[in-house]
């Protein structure tokens, strides 16, 4: 009677102290309103991939070449088309979770590919961030 015990009491404890509650599930971040707002702001704000492109152009390709800037203008052209082509289809389809069927972006993520990948939502352009952190001192 004392051993069950003892094992029961041990099987409780061990139970009571294992944490294997999922705080926020998969498919959470992602909802309905993110994806509609995801969408309006590539609808509005993807002309900003033009400026950020041929930035990014200007970065990696340090000889001085008016053909760097134009390639970033034409390849910037292109990224802000297709932001305009995905906001549109988020924009008309936000009630139905199409992709992986979850509302998840249906673009290549940035973090995979940087210069070739797209993020979630377009560049901003300027000093403004939505980042809290720095690499540098922010003091």
């Amino acid at each position: 009677m004392n051993k069950i015990f003892l094992a029961a009491l041990l099987s409780f404890c061990v139970i009571g102290t294992t944490f294997a509650d999922i705080h926020e599930p998969p498919k959470s971040r992602f909802t309905k309103n993110r994806k509609l707002a995801r969408g309006v702001s590539n609808i509005i704000y993807g002309w900003t991939e033009v400026p950020t492109t041929m930035y990014r152009m200007g970065e990696r390709h340090t000889e001085q070449s008016a053909g760097i800037f134009i390639g970033g203008f034409l390849k910037g052209v292109q990224r802000a088309g297709a932001r305009l082509k995905y906001g549109i289809y988020e924009v008309v389809n936000f009630q139905k979770p199409l992709y992986k069927n979850s509302y998840r972006p249906p673009m290549k993520d940035i973090n995979y590919l940087p210069y070739s990948g797209y993020e979630e939502f377009p560049p901003q352009i300027g000093f403004l961030t939505t980042t809290g952190y720095t690499r540098g001192r922010s003091w």
